[in-house]
């Protein structure tokens, strides 16, 4: 193997750089398409794109609904401009996915063609396998989808010209950059201070400063202008530093020791070791070139940074394009060094035995490779195939309300809302009211989602989360949804359906008169009995007093909220008796009623889930 390094010329590792490049392609790629078709995208992002591109596919640029009323109000993406035209030939979130993975794929040749300027043919192969391989890329790539993940390709050639000293294709690439998002400015800047450390003449350094600059505050303008609070909704995360840019900046340094107690923490300790490990710690060989990360970095741990987080999710394209210039730059300082050039003559197969050994530890503890595996042993077909009957039930063109775990896939069409902002009745951030309307025709619910909301609202913004049941009982009596189809956990309303189906769950006035097991649970609630009836079971309870909590049901190894979420436990008036109906499930020998806690995470395929850390056992019933 050593052999082959070292007479590896520059013709064969071309030749190889194409394998590389197709070899990730086709693996990253199908780890996509896995995860698209087990509906495991539920982060919102992939179908809020999707449905950006689609509306913009059909001559409405920008118009979305799931966060009314266009994507400007979020960000300021020009490069939508040019991606659309390639998107209309098959509108589908998989032609961003594609796409998404071959500009990562691609963002490689820049990297190439500076390496091969400094480097040697086998310096520059470590350094290819160390960006295509490395888990910052792969997490990026299945992490849903983000204009931002093409910021390596774009930031590439920028700065492949800025060492060419093309200033022309400099500028160009620098505002092909900018038009990824409004905070890459903050990239273009530094390569301002970069110029100036370089000793460049003027206009590499002030070109940058300015145009970057003057970008910066026109985008969040412009933002602002569209935005449902004409507000740069973001800035949120700064408010303990000021309400506006101006007064973060003047704050950052007249409360410099607010500035350190809110970065120096155990988060942001983490999201700096996971940077440089995901390297073997080779930036800080030469570190010059993180700079060209700096406005990124501050702008994360002053704000939104959730440690390791940061790795397994689009912010860390800024930090895999720094990262592999600064481990570029410091493979080419090491032959210069006499004392690593000893090591290196000496101990060549240990070195290289050490970085391949870091380079897999990474991939696989990182990486999604495991969790994948992970998730092909429990894959759920069965739940795949009810989802997939569901999405079909919904015409391609009609406005739709849909959870986390099938909105990706019913997101091209013009009108679409997530139902995690119908339960809250806000827009994110709660800038506004959202608003649904009346002519909308369907309301697709997978009764899983509640559970999310548990976890993910109760414990941030506990009045909306208690609110949610209301907002949607209003919903479907306000817009006349008449429920056309329930299987398991999955249910359809459609406007105006007839004839009516089974109701989820009724209120009774009375005891039910069928023969039942009377058994208390606990203080609050009673069980009353089980009753079946062809491929509807029904559980009965009574409400003995108010119950402040929202409580699941966990039998057959799954968790179902009491009352489908809909009438929650929170709202049952004590004496009240509750009827639920479970359609077409096997049958129910026992369940416990739980009371849990918990919080939302990402998993290594870069989809969110539950991970709770309490699940108390109220009481748990054995059915005769």
């Amino acid at each position: 193997m050593l052999n082959y390094f070292k007479n590896l010329s520059w013709p064969k590792l071309n030749k190889l750089l194409l394998v590389l490049i197709v070899l990730y392609f086709v693996l990253v790629f199908g780890l996509c398409l896995f995860k698209y078709f087990t509906f495991q995208y539920n982060a919102l992002d992939l179908a809020i794109y999707n449905q950006v591109f689609y509306n913009s596919s059909l001559g409405n640029f920008f118009q979305m609904t799931i966060h009314p009323t266009s994507y400007l109000g979020d960000h300021l993406e020009f490069l939508v401009f040019f991606l659309v035209p390639f998107y209309a030939l098959f509108k589908s979130p998989l032609t961003l996915l594609f796409g998404q993975t071959f500009f990562l794929a691609l963002a490689v040749i820049p990297l190439y063609l500076i390496a091969k300027k400094y480097l040697t043919p086998m310096q520059t192969l470590l350094l290819l396998i160390l960006y295509l391989f490395n888990p910052i890329v792969w997490n990026i790539n299945l992490f849903e989808f983000h204009i931002l993940a093409l910021a390596p390709f774009f930031l590439g050639w920028t700065f492949y010209f800025y060492d060419q000293n093309k200033f022309s294709f400099f500028l160009i690439f620098s505002v092909l950059s900018l038009f990824i998002k409004e905070d890459i400015a903050f990239v273009i800047f530094m390569f301002g201070v970069l110029a100036l450390l370089d000793k460049k003449k003027l206009k590499w350094i002030l070109t940058p400063l300015i145009l970057s600059t003057l970008y910066f505050f026109t985008a969040l303008k412009i933002i602002s202008f569209f935005s449902a609070n004409q507000k740069y909704k973001f800035l949120g995360y700064y408010k303990w530093l000021g309400q506006n840019p101006q007064d973060i900046f003047m704050n950052f340094f007249l409360k410099f020791p607010l500035v350190l107690s809110h970065a120096l923490t155990i988060y942001n300790f983490e999201f700096v070791l996971g940077i440089l490990l995901v390297f073997l710690f080779l930036p800080l060989f030469k570190p010059r070139y993180l700079l060209l990360g700096l406005g990124m970095f501050m702008e994360l741990i002053l704000g939104p940074a959730a440690g390791e987080l940061i790795l397994r999710t689009h912010y860390g394209a800024i930090f895999l394009f720094a990262g592999c210039l600064s481990v570029l730059f410091a493979f080419k300082s090491f032959p210069l060094n006499k004392k690593f050039t000893h090591y290196w003559d000496n101990y060549k197969e240990m070195i290289l035995l050490i970085f391949f050994i870091g380079l897999i530890y990474n991939f696989l503890v990182l990486g999604p490779f495991l969790p994948f595996l992970n998730q092909v042993k429990n894959l759920d077909w069965q739940g795949i195939h009810l989802k997939n009957e569901f999405i079909k039930e919904v015409p391609k063109t009609a406005s739709v309300i849909a959870p986390y775990r099938l909105i990706t896939q019913l997101s091209s069409r013009p009108q679409v809302y997530s139902l995690n902002y119908v339960f809250q009745g806000k827009q994110q951030y709660g800038i506004g009211d959202y608003i649904i309307p009346k002519d909308t025709q369907y309301l697709l619910i997978d009764f899983d989602d509640f559970l999310t909301y548990h976890v993910q609202y109760d414990p941030e913004i506990r009045d909306y989360y208690f609110k949610g049941d209301d907002n949607l009982r209003k919903l479907l009596t306000d817009n006349n949804f008449v429920l056309k189809k329930v299987q398991q956990n999955l249910a359809l309303w459609q406007k105006d359906f007839s004839p009516a189906q089974n109701n989820l769950y009724e209120v009774l006035k009375q005891e039910p008169k069928f023969k039942n097991q009377l058994e208390k649970i606990n203080e609050q609630i009673e069980f009353l009995g089980l009753e079946k009836n062809d491929e509807v079971t029904s559980l009965y309870f009574k409400a003995l007093s108010p119950i402040a909590e929202n409580y699941f049901l966990l039998f057959n190894n799954h968790l179902y909220p009491l009352g489908y979420g809909l009438y929650p436990t929170s709202e049952w008036q004590a004496g009240q008796i509750i009827k639920q109906n479970f359609f077409n499930l096997p049958a129910i020998n026992e369940f416990k009623v739980i009371n849990l806690k918990g919080q939302l995470k990402l998993n290594g395929l870069g989809s969110t889930y539950e991970s709770l850390s309490q699940l108390n056992d109220l009481g748990t019933i054995i059915l005769n």
